[in-house]
């Protein structure tokens, strides 16, 4: 990738440090708002971050206090441009969304991927995941083909762990673990108010959810806050250190499936992309879009949005014991 890094360290206040140069984007952004999205923090030098411990990158993750920040490394494969890890302040995670979309933008940007390229593969802990780039702002990845497992019929306990009324959780429509990638539940429910009521309990929900598929929760409902949205999203995993999150491209894929799958949006065209808002409870408005196209036995899910470049700086980390 041709990148080159200082051999030594720097010393700042007489103290031996670790320049690492990263660069913060907004994913999933609603250009009708000026701070929007959700922010991640990208650190791209793959020869300095090769001489990070996980402990570190954990630590540097807690210190950005983004929902997500990811580390750019030299793929193990051939057909993949760059490996990227992936850290929640909770704990390192094999596939999210805003982080993978993100990271593809900074190597473009940084010219560690050709601007002549439309598409690259990455390397994630899932497996190499495609990525598309629509335009100069505008990147698209493909997730996996969706996975509906067990339903979820006992309302009043998620009521409970939402903060909610039993009546507040819709009955028109069943409460699902559904994957593309990483399982959730989704839980629909019987209107925007409710969705903007949720006053979640994180104690609550990992008590709930324990030993199940999954322990990240999706709400939604069809009302929306604007009228070319079809649903407003609120995400909660507390269990990956995230209370909430403002926008989950992970999360949008098998929410899309889901929408499709019980004939939620009547007037949903074929292969018309569903806009996803999420984000404006945590000031962070956000806008993702899905497809989801072919016959239900060969469904391709695809999930897009904006991406914004925020800042590009420096963070010095010093050097533990024993560490020249």
């Amino acid at each position: 990738m041709g990148i080159r890094s200082p051999a030594r360290p720097s010393t700042c206040w007489g103290v031996h440090v670790r320049a690492l140069p990263f660069i913060q984007t907004s994913v999933f952004i609603d250009e009708r708002y000026a701070f929007s999205g959700n922010q991640l923090a990208t650190f791209w030098d793959y020869m300095l971050n090769a001489r990070l411990s996980p402990e570190e990158m954990q630590g540097i993750t807690l210190e950005m206090q983004h929902s997500e920040t990811t580390f750019v490394f030299e793929s193990t494969r051939s057909d993949c441009v760059s490996k990227v890890r992936i850290f929640t302040p909770g704990k390192e995670i094999p596939f999210a969304g805003h982080p993978t979309l993100g990271t593809a933008f900074v190597l473009r940007y940084k010219r560690l991927v050709s601007p002549v390229d439309r598409k690259v593969t990455l390397e994630l802990g899932v497996g190499p995941i495609a990525v598309d780039f629509l335009s100069e702002d505008t990147v698209r990845m493909a997730q996996g083909r969706p996975k509906f497992t067990k339903t979820w019929d006992d309302a009043q306990s998620i009521a409970k762990a939402l903060g909610l009324k039993d009546s507040d959780v819709s009955t028109a429509y069943p409460m699902q673990f559904v994957s593309t990638g990483m399982p959730f539940l989704i839980v629909p429910l019987q209107s925007l108010s409710a969705v903007q009521r949720a006053a979640p309990n994180p104690t609550i929900i990992l008590e709930t959810l324990h030993g199940q598929a999954s322990q990240e929760i999706v709400i939604f409902s069809d009302e929306t806050v604007h009228p070319d949205s079809h649903v407003h999203v609120r995400m909660f995993a507390p269990g990956a250190g995230v209370p909430e999150d403002p926008a989950t491209g992970s999360a949008a894929g098998p929410l899309g499936a889901y929408l499709i799958e019980h004939q939620v949006l009547a007037n949903l065209r074929p292969e018309q992309a569903i806009v996803i808002e999420q984000g404006h409870e945590m000031r962070r408005p956000s806008r993702l879009e899905v497809m989801i196209t072919g016959d239900k036995s060969r469904w391709e899910v695809y999930v897009s949005g904006k991406v914004r470049l925020i800042a590009e700086g420096k963070l010095f980390v010093r050097n533990s014991a024993g560490r020249a």
